[in-house]
This record gives C-alpha cells, structure tokens and sequence, in this order.
C-alpha cells in the first residue's frame, strides 16, 4: 500500500488481486493455501496491466511530441517557441540565455523574449490572466517545461561548463517545427487564419517593442524578412492542417 498522506493508503495491484482471490476462498480455517494455478493467473493479471500502464504512457508521449496528443500544447508555450524562432535563435551562437529572473540581466531579458509569447497566447486562447514572474522565465518555468515536453529533441538547451544553458532551435529542426506548431495550431476549434495572422504580426509588435534588452545582451537577431516568411510558413502550415482535419471529419 502506498501512504498518500492524512492517514490514507492507497491499495496497489497486487493487494487488489489478493484481496479479489481471497472472497473466492474458504476462510473459515483462518488460513487459506493458494494454489500454483491461481498465483500464476494472479501475476499474469498483474503483468498485463503493469504492460497495458508502461505502452499507454509510450503512446502518450510519442502522440505529444508528433502533435497528436489528447490537449492541445499550451498557448503560451507556443508563443515561446515562435518567439524563438522570430529571434533566429537557431544556432548556439544566436542561442538565447537562460536567464534567472534574480539575475541582474535576468528578469528584463525573460521579460523581453515573454513580451510577444504572451501577447500570442492572450490572442489565441483568449484568455488575459497574467502569469506571475517565476513562470516568465527561460529556466524551470511553465511555459519552457511545456514546449520541451512537446518540441522534445528540436528545442535544445545547450550547457557548456558553468555558463549558464543558452535556448535554441537548431536550424535543421526549423521546417519540422513549424509545421509541428501549426498543427497543433489547426486543432483550436475557435482559431481561424485571419486570427492567427493577427496574433503573430501581435506577437512580433510586442517582441520588437522590448528587443532593446535583448540589444543590450546582444542577443536580438531578429530579421524582417526572416520573420514574414516565417509567418507566411506558419499560416501555411495551419491552413494545411486545418484541411487534413476537415477531410477527416
């Protein structure tokens, strides 16, 4: 059994099959022998599910990072990841670092690469709740743990002896990114092309507006014509998508 806090056990598997087994059982002896046969049933029983349990969670994970999980990936994660790319943060030497918001350059930096991320979000979810400093940052916070968790391999953080990690998106990764998120993009009901134009070309506004600080460490590369072809990229990949799901239904 497992302690689970207050004075409460949870009953794991084996002791449910025991306790199945056992109303099968005569006990007016006040002890009961089990047979072979029905241990080995009960293990198997037990293995099966252990099996069924490990494949289901394998599945889970190759269906999040293949863009067909159950959830859609979160709004802001996904205005991360474009702001990344926006950036051209696709090598390590346009990498962006990871900055504690306790940090001197930290806060201010996260607050500059978080600018348009949140702005997209609030555009695509609708939704206008704020998320506290701890959550904008670019080390252990939410919105870094759910686009890792999805972009998986092509959303690297690269660490080299003591320095701190610096956030990119290989370059060879790019295509297969945007296509990811315009997937993922396409299964939002309320979301429709002109509302994602707009939340993008949002998104790059509030970027922009901020990229001062992201000057001053030198790490702002943003280029015009990089980032209107990729909207172009991304809106084609949502619209793409929007058709496969259409054909489907």
């Amino acid at each position: 059994m497992t302690d689970v806090g207050e004075g409460a056990l949870i009953i794991g598997v084996e002791g449910r099959l025991v306790f199945e087994i056992l109303k099968q059982e005569d006990l007016s002896d006040g002890h009961v022998v089990l047979s072979q046969s029905v241990t080995s049933a009960a293990e198997r029983e037990a293995l099966n599910l252990y099996r069924d349990w490990s494949s289901g969670r394998l599945v889970q994970v190759v269906e999040l990072r293949t863009g067909q999980g159950r959830e859609v990936m979160q709004a802001i994660a996904v205005g991360l990841a474009i702001s990344i790319l926006v950036n051209r943060s696709d090598s390590p030497e346009r990498a962006v670092p990871q900055w504690d918001n306790r940090d001197p350059e930290g806060g201010p930096l996260n607050r500059a690469i978080f600018a348009g991320a949140e702005r997209f979000a609030e555009l695509v979810s609708g939704n206008r709740r704020g998320r506290s400093q701890h959550q904008q940052q670019l080390i252990s916070g939410y919105a870094l743990t759910e686009a890792r968790r999805r972009l998986a391999h092509r959303l690297v953080i690269e660490k080299r002896d003591h320095e701190k990690g610096r956030l990119y998106i290989p370059q060879k990764y790019r295509h297969d990114v945007v296509a990811f998120l315009g997937r993922d993009l396409a299964r939002r009901p309320s979301l429709n092309h002109d509302r994602l134009a707009s939340a993008f070309d949002q998104l790059v506004a509030a970027f922009r507006a901020s990229a001062g600080q992201l000057a001053y460490e030198s790490v702002a590369f943003d280029r015009p014509a990089d980032t209107h072809a990729l909207r172009g990229q991304l809106l084609d990949a949502f619209d793409k998508s929007r058709e496969e799901l259409a054909s489907f239904a």
